[in-house]
């Protein structure tokens, strides 16, 4: 068997991390040898004990408990003004070299290790590391994860997958990822037509979650810069997503009702809005699982209605416009503490991922039959791109 798996995707934020959680949970369960992680490429760090590491590997390595070693699971990560250094000097030197021993040091004692790739496939070619190159260097196989589509699916595979052939590292299969659950059949049918008439497995069709996708409270107040005024009670329910007050009152609330739990973005010139959610929390209604005033703090007797109404409150110097534009903007990442996501995740892919199936594929039980017939189509197209 192949000791060793590259998840690729597509673009930015394609699932790749989604993926690798469930991936290894599920291989340590399975291979008797152990397994392992590692993000070559890095493009953001985190600071720990004062240091900065590569956020993803530590979030990793925090998530499933795994207990990595840090300058091995994230060997590079780059800083502001890396690329022009590594332009101007070649500095740091033996990047390679350096990313070939952390995987050899992982990989020690038969275990299997999933190395996650950065951004898309082309990324990190400033340094000489595109996706496809760190493939090469390590000798292992691919995987792209992909968008749930159709068109649009197909040819972000035919674009990314070029690159790997042309470095001629296998291009295992595909996950579709984030797929709208009414489409689901649809593209399960469509897309494993085409990809099954080019010998391409799909090892999965993940359905988009909104619990996953939706920020917690932690997040957004970090993100627009809210600080609390009145906290959260012991054993409240977790919060995550957001509304925006933006309406009447009458309107605003029947938004809240129907999408409860949720952070309410409310601009501090709406009073209004604010004592029509202390008067529906006071009558029973279900309520926002907190409110953000966005321009400013509230007035003392409104912070001590919702105080007495146990409705928690934070503030930020943000507008509502701006806040709303940058939450909206933003994707976020499932973070260590949010360990019912984590179980999540880890369940989506045990439920909509062949494991075994990968496992079957990376131990060559199939690769004969895939590779000969894989080159003789799909190969000669991606040479035809290349050649121009």
């Amino acid at each position: 068997m192949s000791k060793g798996l590259y998840i690729a995707g597509a673009g930015k934020d394609a699932g790749k991390t989604t993926l690798c959680l469930g991936l290894l949970e599920e291989f340590r369960k399975t291979l008797p040898d152990g397994v392992s992680f590692t993000k070559p490429l890095g493009q953001k760090t985190t600071l720990i004990e004062g240091e900065q590491v590569g956020q993803d590997s530590w979030f990793v390595d925090r998530a499933l408990d795994m207990g990595l070693s840090l300058d091995n699971s994230a060997p590079f990560s780059t800083s502001r003004g890396a690329a022009a250094r590594y332009i101007k000097l070649g500095e740091p030197a033996d990047l390679p070299g350096r990313i070939r021993r952390a995987y050899k040091t992982l990989g020690r004692k038969g275990r299997m290790v999933v190395v996650e790739g950065t951004g898309h496939p082309g990324v990190g070619c400033v340094f000489d590391l595109s996706n496809a190159r760190v493939a090469k260097i390590l000798g292992i196989p691919a995987i792209l994860v992909l968008d749930g589509g159709i068109g649009s699916t197909i040819d972000r595979f035919s674009l990314c997958s070029s690159m790997f052939y042309h470095y001629d590292v296998p291009v295992l299969g595909v996950v579709i990822n984030r797929i709208i659950p009414a489409k689901m059949e649809s593209v399960k049918s469509l897309l494993g037509k085409w990809f099954g008439e080019r010998n391409i497995p799909v090892f999965g069709y993940i359905p988009y979650e909104d619990s996953i996708a939706k920020p917690s409270l932690g997040l957004i107040q970090r993100a627009i810069g809210a600080e609390p005024i009145v906290t959260m009670k012991a054993g409240a329910a977790p919060v995550s997503g957001h509304l925006s007050a933006f309406g009447s009152a009458e309107e605003v609330l029947r938004i809240v009702q129907k999408t409860p739990g949720r952070s309410l973005l409310v601009d501090h010139s709406r009073p209004d809005i604010l004592d029509a959610l202390v008067v529906s929390r006071i009558s029973g209604d279900t309520g926002p699982g907190a409110v953000i005033v966005c321009g400013g703090e509230p007035d003392s007797r409104r912070i001590e209605a919702f105080r007495a109404t146990d409705i928690p409150l934070f503030a930020t110097d943000q507008g509502l416009e701006k806040s709303a534009g940058r939450l909206s903007q933003k994707i976020f990442k499932v973070e260590p503490h949010e360990q019912d996501k984590i179980k999540r995740i880890v369940e989506l892919i045990k439920a909509n991922v062949d494991t075994a199936s990968i496992l079957s594929h990376l131990a060559g039980e199939q690769s004969g039959k895939t590779r000969e017939k894989k080159p003789g189509r799909f190969k000669r197209f991606i040479s035809k791109i290349f050649k121009g």
